[in-house]
């Protein structure tokens, strides 16, 4: 009996102390007006990280703006039509690597995934979006060049991709050099476009301003290849098994986040979170979610891992 009722005693010792310490996190956690990111943990996420990884605190992440705090929410142009990337699922919900990024981001600034407003853009309207202010910022495959440069500023990088050459199979273009006098289907104000007119100008470039309507237009038959990201072109052949990929993949462009010029409050918070999920190994998680397998390409390579 003395056994037995010691085990009863001590069990309820273990739970006298479990609610003490419950008690105890969620006082602490009060006084932090939901910005501890590990208050999110409990709430219902469909993000394939919201739990399992450590969760920052608001001293790991620089605070937003005063004026983005007070709205409650992030504002941010993203892809709706570049899996695996930015696109719209089955149920026409946000989702992809990008979109797990910023949902990130949303958590640690909130204490909610879902305290985002995404915003359609393409290459063309994305960076007058974010001069105009329709936006905060900018995550929709945004890769660094010189000329960008000028116009905005970048966070760190967390993704790295090429562009690759699409043909169907059987085609005499065998290398980029081949697309030379051909007609090739471009992504209007594309990192491809700006390598084919600086490599390969006498090339004949369509210039699409969707990549929906680029993938449509090379399946017609308005040209003879398809230039552009090596993600979403292997992402394409997978499923139009009578084309492929033929040449190497160049034109290397890492993608990063896009902040307005002269706003460092908000470039801090960007940086700090992309950081922090780096240490997590948050962008681990997202691309075993999103790429498991990129034809030939290797997805691990094209993220940050501590």
């Amino acid at each position: 009996m003395k056994k037995g009722t010691g085990k009863f005693t001590m069990g309820r010792w273990v739970t006298i102390l479990s609610l003490a310490l419950i008690v105890l996190i969620a006082g602490c956690g009060s006084n932090n007006n939901g910005n501890n990111a590990q208050g999110a943990s409990g709430s219902a996420s469909s993000s394939p990280a919201a739990s399992g990884s450590t969760s920052a605190s608001p001293s790991d992440v620089p605070a937003l703006p005063a004026d983005v705090k007070k709205r409650g929410k992030l504002v941010v142009g993203v892809k709706v039509d570049y899996p695996p990337l930015g696109y719209l699922d089955e149920k026409g919900k946000n989702a992809g690597y990008e979109i797990g990024v910023v949902k990130k981001m949303a958590q640690y600034a909130f204490g909610d995934e879902n305290a985002v407003e995404f915003v359609a853009v393409n290459a063309t309207n994305r960076i007058p979006y974010l001069e105009s202010k329709k936006i905060d910022f900018i995550a929709a495959t945004l890769g660094v060049t010189e000329e960008r440069k000028k116009q905005l500023d970048f966070s760190t990088n967390f993704f790295d991709g090429g562009a690759v050459t699409v043909v169907k199979k059987g085609s005499d273009i065998k290398q980029i050099p081949d697309l030379a006098g051909k007609k090739v289907i471009v992504i209007k104000g594309s990192t491809g476009s700006t390598y084919l007119e600086e490599n390969v100008p006498t090339a004949e470039q369509i210039k699409i301003e969707s990549n929906a309507d680029a993938l449509r237009a090379l399946k017609d038959g308005r040209a003879d290849a398809m230039f552009h990201d090596a993600v979403l072109m292997s992402e394409f052949v997978k499923t139009s098994t009578d084309y492929t990929i033929v040449g190497e993949q160049v034109a290397f462009a890492p993608m990063a986040i896009g902040v307005r010029k002269n706003e460092p409050e908000m470039l801090a918070f960007v940086n700090g979170a992309l950081e922090q999920m780096r240490k997590e190994d948050y962008f681990k998680t997202l691309i075993e979610e999103y790429l498991p397998q990129a034809g030939d390409l290797d997805p691990m390579k094209m993220i940050p891992r501590p």
